[in-house]
């Protein structure tokens, strides 16, 4: 696992010996140029210095002792006829006679800086070895890299210690998250934090505000489930213990029909919880919105509907716009309507009928549900959306679940539903498409 303490201090670090390299490399670059000018001026000085001496020196090639490789200057004297006089020094190879002036004479054992001057018909020469003085000025270029070395290690303390102060608050907010409960959802205090990480705990406040509202959303529909599920199981037990009892064909038959029935209508609740869980809002479920054809959601749920309005004899028409396309998810789209004319089915009058319009018009795509039925109470029509909810007085059984299911469904594909009463004399459902979900053929 990577270390963010790690990564910076390295990147410092990097940086520090960057900065201490990039400064020897100045001062060696510094003090060769100066040590040039220096020995330079000292060659041209001795050669000066010299010019008023008496060179009498015949024994210089036998003069005994080691070659020495390290000295600084040779002072060599060539006569009018170019023959030398004078060598301070014993050496296998040294620059011959050059110009007048400065050269640099390459050998094999090196190169040879030269200073040649002209006096009283005799030539002086002075000459060091360009090594010496490359030595000499990484000698200076190195001490002054000794006081670096503290100074770098400051450098670098200080940089452990700033990085520590600015990772502090992570720390701390690091801890404070360990030593929640599971089920803790408490916004991270952010005080004192500095801007960068503020914007990180804002937005993990966000997080677990969403997260709380998924969680209460998911104790409120656990509660609610528990509490509706209690009837039916307890009439499937009755009604098994009924079944049970039965002395004749005719009371056995009854109660196997009771049975069968309480067995739907406990399956269709659970189904339509399902559903309700995976179309809630506050469900992290993703829906698969694509170009969706909203005449063949319309033509689906008709048909899942239709067996049911047939055995009551009630008609469903409709009139839709060709070809009305959206951004949906079409299996959503097709429960949405489905649970809509259900509802219609379900709380109108037998021989009675239910009228469908899609409309795709500058304003936008409409879909209108009306019925013949009795339609619903304004003071209720506010509350017809809420889970586990029914209209007072209704004999039709249900869930209360249907509508709740719709309402979530639209919010999911930010859709608008309003209630009205119908032309034909029941409930009218008109649910706005925003125009953000039109799809462009």
């Amino acid at each position: 696992m990577k270390s963010l303490r790690l990564q910076m201090m390295l990147l410092f670090g990097v940086a520090i010996l960057t900065a201490a390299a990039l400064q020897f490399a100045t001062s060696l670059h510094a003090a060769i140029s100066e040590a040039d000018k220096l020995f330079d001026y000292h060659m041209q000085q001795m050669a000066l210095a010299l010019q008023d001496g008496d060179f009498d020196q015949v024994d210089w090639h036998t003069l005994p002792g080691t070659e020495i490789d390290d000295f600084d200057f040779v002072v060599q004297v060539w006569s009018e006829d170019g023959a030398r006089v004078y060598q301070s020094r014993q050496h296998r190879s040294l620059p011959k006679q050059a110009a007048l002036g400065y050269s640099t004479v390459n050998l094999e054992n090196g190169d040879w800086r030269v200073y040649a001057a002209e006096e009283n018909k005799r030539v002086i020469q002075v000459a060091q070895k360009i090594s010496a003085r490359r030595e000499r000025a990484f000698s200076f270029a190195l001490s002054t890299l000794w006081p670096v070395i503290p100074v770098s290690i400051l450098l670098f303390c200080a940089a452990w210690w700033g990085v520590s102060s600015v990772l502090a608050p992570l720390n701390r907010i690091g801890s404070e998250l360990a030593n929640r409960s599971a089920n803790s959802i408490d916004p991270v205090s952010d005080k004192g934090l500095p801007g960068e990480v503020s914007l990180l705990v804002t937005e993990l406040n966000s997080l677990l505000g969403r997260m709380g509202q998924a969680l209460q959303a998911q104790q409120r529909f656990v509660a609610d489930a528990a509490h509706e599920l209690r009837s039916p199981i307890t009439a499937l037990r009755l009604q098994v213990q009924n079944l049970g009892r039965a002395k004749d064909e005719n009371t056995h038959a009854q109660a196997v029909n009771r049975l069968l029935g309480g067995v739907d209508r406990a399956s269709r609740l659970v189904e339509q919880l399902l559903a309700l869980a995976r179309q809630d809002p506050s469900s992290q479920a993703a829906l698969s919105f694509c170009p969706t054809l909203l005449n063949a959601c319309v033509e689906q749920a008709i048909s899942d509907v239709m067996p049911f309005a047939v055995s009551r004899k009630i008609s469903i028409s409709s009139q839709m716009a060709a070809n009305t396309e959206l951004m949906g998810d079409a299996e959503s789209l097709r429960v949405m309507i489905r649970n809509l004319l259900d509802n219609a089915v379900r709380y109108i009058q037998d021989e009675e009928a239910v009228y469908i319009t899609l409309i795709d018009d500058i304003g936008g795509i409409q879909l209108v549900i009306q019925d013949s039925g009795p339609g619903i109470p304004e003071a209720e029509r506010e509350r017809i959306f809420d889970r586990f909810y029914r209209v007072a007085g209704s004999s039709t059984s249900g869930s209360g679940l249907g509508l709740a299911i719709a309402k979530a469904i639209a919010d999911r594909h930010q859709a608008r539903i309003q209630l009205a009463h119908a032309a034909i004399g029941g409930l009218e459902v008109r649910i706005q498409f925003p125009a953000s979900l039109r799809h462009a053929s």
